[in-house]
């Protein structure tokens, strides 16, 4: 059976926020599986560039599955996003300065975007290993919902194979390292079967 492979990112650090959790939990994990050759890249927190590197690497390596994970401060849990909006409206400008509002991404594409993730499978793993889980239907409308709608229009776009969607992280204050870690590699493992 051929290996599926997976395409996993994190962003760097933005705003106030010294280190970002989902840049650290991609690079921390070192889960090994039988069906899964996993692949990871961290993303600069800047809207254009940010899809701009993640569209290039989906070409070169025609993943299964993209799953691209963020950081939002205000969560309690791991949020599983389902649904990504065709708009850039940021309350903070990016590590470059981009404060776009009130912006579509795509002109003439879709409102929204659904996760092709395996949701209620993770949302059970998720449960089934007592991490604490959300569905999430508002990814906000800053970098994080730029690269999951944007990947999900150049998938539909380009024909591609690959499934993705988003997941956000809480911040370390509210889950440790190694439980976002764990959360990570449960989400991997609904995917290696």
């Amino acid at each position: 059976m051929r290996a599926k492979k997976v395409l996993i990112t994190g962003f760097d650090a933005f705003g106030n926020n010294l280190i970002n959790p989902s840049g650290e939990v991609v690079e921390a994990t070192t889960a090994n599986f039988s069906h899964l050759e996993v692949h990871k890249l961290i993303l600069p927190t800047v809207f254009e560039k940010s899809l701009a590197i993640l569209k290039k690497e989906a070409f070169f390596l025609n993943p299964d599955y993209i799953i691209c994970f963020g950081l939002n401060e205000k969560a309690q849990e791991v949020n599983l996003e389902v649904l990504a909006h065709n708009l850039n409206d940021a309350s903070i400008a990016d590590n470059e300065g981009n404060c776009p509002v009130n912006e579509v991404i795509f002109e003439g594409a879709a409102a929204t975007l659904d996760s092709t993730l395996p949701i209620g499978e993770i949302e059970d793993a998720l449960l089934a290993a007592q991490i604490p889980v959300a569905i999430s239907r508002d990814c906000g409308r800053f970098v994080c919902n730029h690269v999951f709608y944007g990947i999900r229009h150049i998938i539909e776009e380009k024909k591609m194979r690959a499934k993705a969607g988003f997941v956000h992280l809480p911040s370390f204050e509210t889950m440790g390292l190694s439980d976002q870690v764990e959360a990570l590699e449960v989400i991997l493992a609904v995917l290696n079967h």
